[in-house]
């Protein structure tokens, strides 16, 4: 499953803090990415993970202090 989301992670020491998020929430071979250069900040996700459900990852950015929206 992959799936794209906008967020509101400006720079590389933002991905840095949550990488150990997405690390956790996502198993090998699943695969996470950033364009920073995007003006949506994009969040690309390549999830096998059957368990893991959109709405809990992007929980887990909003706690952290990010907000994370689906792009369609």
């Amino acid at each position: 499953m992959i799936w794209v989301f906008k967020t509101t992670i400006k720079n590389k020491r933002q991905v840095k803090q949550i990488a150990p998020i997405l690390n956790e929430l996502l198993v090998s071979p699943s695969k996470w990415n950033f364009d920073l250069e995007d003006c949506d900040k994009i969040l690309r996700v390549e999830n096998y993970k059957i368990e893991l459900q959109e709405d809990y990852l992007i929980q887990r950015l909003l706690i952290a202090g990010y907000n994370v929206e689906v792009l369609e």
